[in-house]
């Protein structure tokens, strides 16, 4: 972290001095430092998000802040590699959701094993997958992940940060970009 109060993550968006390079760091900090999320469930989301859109100066500054404060590599690795099982599930379900008849599709036949126990614990790995079909745009996913994490107890501000972080990746991978 720097003096100023920005995160120091990729040198090619820090220094650009627009105001929607500003807009996007300053979002990206204050879901990190000051959302409903704790710090390691704001890492791990980003973790997960920066993979997804191949943004590695993101996903290295993550990494690194959550190995700093104990999360284990187990569990780092686990929060990359969601980004690639919700990439399968939120196309095959987005594919689902747009066929003419959903119930020709009922059984993914999609070998999904991990899911029974992630290292994260299932409540965690609920919402790197909420916030992956968020990224990914997979409204039956996002639907059903979303109805799991308000069972579960998952504050609405919670949910909204997840989904603001989703939004927040993609943004400044795209302006990485330029």
């Amino acid at each position: 972290m720097e003096a100023t109060g920005t995160l120091s993550f990729d040198p090619s968006v820090e220094v650009l001095q627009t105001t929607i390079a500003k807009d996007l760091r300053i979002n990206l900090r204050r879901i990190l430092e000051q959302g409903a999320l704790s710090r390691e469930e704001a890492l791990l989301a980003t973790v997960a998000l920066a993979n997804a859109v191949e943004y590695g100066p993101l996903k290295d500054f993550a990494s690194k802040q959550l190995e700093e404060i104990g999360t284990t590599v187990e569990q780092i690795q686990e929060a990359m590699e969601s980004a690639a099982m919700m990439a399968m599930l939120n196309v095959y379900y987005r594919f689902r959701h747009m066929a003419q008849n959903e119930e020709d599709y009922r059984v993914a036949g999609l070998r999904m094993t991990s899911l029974a126990r992630p290292a994260l614990g299932k409540e965690r790995f609920e919402m790197l997958a909420f916030a992956l079909s968020v990224l990914n745009g997979c409204e039956s996913c996002i639907r059903s992940h979303e109805q799991v994490l308000r069972n579960a107890g998952l504050s609405t501000d919670k949910i909204h940060d997840l989904a603001r972080l989703a939004a927040v990746v993609k943004a400044l991978k795209t302006l990485n970009k330029t």
